[in-house]
């Protein structure tokens, strides 16, 4: 029962965010599989000097870390064609103190929800080939939607966040999972 509930949500989502008819909707995420790898070229990108690599579609570009954002904010991916998603990836150094993918987790969820977003949750996710946290969001605005999906990570005291952001999460379910799944924690 749930299941189908979350999937009418979705629908009537979709319908509201695009103006198509709840059929149209229908019809559109009845045709995609979620779960269906993206099929289209990757690139790896390596941050030698921060300990990770990020694999993006081919066709994104890097923009400069915007440090007003955070000062831990390393690399910022955009399509330049689409302004509906977006990559950012932070690593924050322990500082001498030993934190927790939760912790980083909670903060950020204490910072977004300052920002506006709503319908936080926080769930344990495996990610660069470990377990991690993941923190799901929403902010909307005028019948806009902006989702947040952040996965954390703590390597050795230094943690890591690849947070991706969707006008459309639906659609950008399958990039998403496929990005957290490529990304890399580099030996040193």
């Amino acid at each position: 029962m749930t299941e189908r509930k979350n999937f009418k949500r979705l629908v009537r989502e979709r319908a509201r965010r695009t103006g198509e008819s709840y059929t149209a909707a229908l019809r559109h995420l009845r045709s995609s599989d979620p779960s269906e790898v993206p099929s289209m070229p990757w690139q790896r990108i390596e941050k030698t000097d921060f300990g990770y690599a990020v694999t993006v579609p081919e066709s994104w570009v890097e923009r400069e870390p915007d440090l007003n954002n955070s000062p831990w904010e390393t690399a910022r991916y955009t399509d330049p064609s689409s302004w509906r998603h977006s990559a950012i990836v932070f690593r924050h150094p322990s500082g001498g103190r030993r934190r927790e993918a939760a912790e980083m987790a909670t903060g950020a969820e204490r910072a977004l929800t300052a920002g506006g977003f709503g319908e936080l949750e926080i769930a344990g996710a495996e990610w660069a080939g470990r377990e991690g946290v993941r923190l799901d969001c929403v902010k909307r605005d005028a019948g806009r939607v902006w989702a947040v999906r952040e996965y954390f990570l703590v390597v050795d005291g230094v943690g890591f966040c690849l947070g991706l952001g969707s006008a459309a999460p639906d659609e950008d379910e399958p990039l998403f999972t496929e990005m957290a799944r490529r990304f890399e924690i580099l030996e040193p």
